[in-house]
């Protein structure tokens, strides 16, 4: 009798082990594809395919799912959330336990399980502006093509009859799978205003080629976007001020490798203004120059500044150039040891965007911040150097600041 006993209760652990094995799809790995990746990965998403819609079609991709998490190459997001150099607002980043389920379900055997009875999980949210004062609309369709016509730059008018400091943006485009980024700059002087016009009329192509920067000197930089949002929304409280009278620069960086060179796309940039915000700014950090030596796995640039004030930094828009591998933005504060203010480690040209602090950081007059970056140039026979063409480039930490 006793050893029956024994038996029976032996069968319910195992029994209860065997429950808890492994992750199955319909109670642990849907609930983090709904939340992670149907937003893109459906029939009217960013990225049709693969289609993650359903048990059959995540078990097709479930060695490239494995592959793009364990990288981190998906969810697309290029900053580290782990804590280590912070956390960052809305990230597209999964956690630890999220990864591991999604590689231990692939690794065995992609069980369905059993349906769950529980409601229906769905996306995150998506950023919305609150409002929308005015719309930049670059007026027709445009098809990039390849080379310096899927990089463009276009003089684009607010129409403001005076200064409202920008709170968020939104992108609307016809073929969502066309548009990677977008960059708003804002030349800062007539002069610079009237060279990007001119550059806009020598050109024979709707706008003109631009890589890195809007070409125009001085501009400043308004906001950087990418596809994985269509909003924008600048940190809580703080805004960009626009000139009244003044004209932008929206630079568009196509993707005719997802949508097809027949394909075009007409965009329009949603503005939205508020009264009563902190004044905000781009403060860019990079070095005084760039002399990578080819052929290396491994070259670095860096660049330092010193506060002159105190300062605080609500987020960071990093940008590299193709070569470009890791950023990583120190903070030398007194005597004691850097501390880690951002790591950018998966570099993606086509993926250029604010990311915003969750805690801002303080800043003190007398510290200093420091701007490292990685690049591999072995497909290079010659130094890479600074520069707009798309074989220089670029190391630039655009700091999202504001007085304290």
């Amino acid at each position: 009798m006793i050893r029956s006993v024994y038996f029976v209760a032996a069968v319910a652990i195992l029994s209860l082990v065997g429950c808890k094995r492994g992750p199955t799809y319909h109670r642990d790995v849907a609930p983090i594809v709904a939340r992670r990746c149907i937003r893109c990965h459906s029939g009217d998403g960013l990225s049709a395919l693969p289609r993650l819609d359903s048990y059959e079609n995540v078990v097709s991709a479930a060695p490239k799912i494995k592959y793009a998490v364990q990288r981190r190459m998906m969810p697309p997001w290029g900053a580290d959330d782990t804590g280590i150099c912070r956390t960052w607002r809305d990230a597209l980043w999964l956690g630890d336990a999220e990864l591991s389920t999604l590689v231990s379900w692939t690794e065995t055997g992609t069980p369905a399980g059993e349906p769950v009875g529980h409601a229906r999980v769905r996306p995150d949210p998506i950023p919305e502006l609150a409002h929308v004062d005015t719309t930049l609309d670059l007026g027709f369709d445009y098809k990039p093509g390849l080379g310096p016509t899927s990089y463009r730059c276009f003089v684009v008018d607010p129409n403001l009859d005076r200064d409202r400091f920008l709170t968020g943006i939104r992108v609307r485009f016809s073929d969502p799978r066309m548009l990677a980024q977008i960059t708003l700059f804002a030349p800062q002087t007539m002069a610079a205003e009237a060279d990007a016009l001119t550059l806009d009329q020598d050109d024979p192509a709707p706008g003109y080629s631009c890589y890195g920067s809007p070409r125009v000197d001085p501009a400043t930089l308004v906001a950087s976007w990418t596809w994985s949002t269509p909003a924008q929304i600048f940190p809580p409280g703080t805004g960009i001020r626009l000139a009244a009278h003044r004209k932008l620069v929206a630079q568009v960086h196509y993707n005719v490798m997802t949508a097809g060179l027949s394909a075009s796309s007409r965009t329009a940039i949603d503005l939205q203004f508020d009264e009563g915000v902190r004044e905000a700014q781009f403060l860019p950090l990079s070095p005084r120059g760039i002399q990578l030596a080819p052929g290396k796995t491994y070259a670095e640039a860096s660049g330092e500044m010193t506060m002159t004030a105190p300062t605080t930094i609500f987020g960071v828009a990093p940008r590299m150039h193709s070569l470009g591998r890791t950023m990583q933005l120190d903070r030398f504060h007194g005597g004691a040891s850097p501390s880690c203010a951002g790591n950018f480690d998966h570099w993606d040209f086509y993926r250029q965007r604010l990311f915003t602090y969750d805690e801002p950081l303080r800043v003190e007059a007398g510290d200093r911040l420091r701007v490292s970056c990685i690049y591999n140039t072995e497909g290079r026979a010659d130094p890479v150097l600074q520069g707009e063409d798309i074989r220089d480039e670029e190391c630039t930490a655009y700091l999202y600041v504001a007085p304290p």
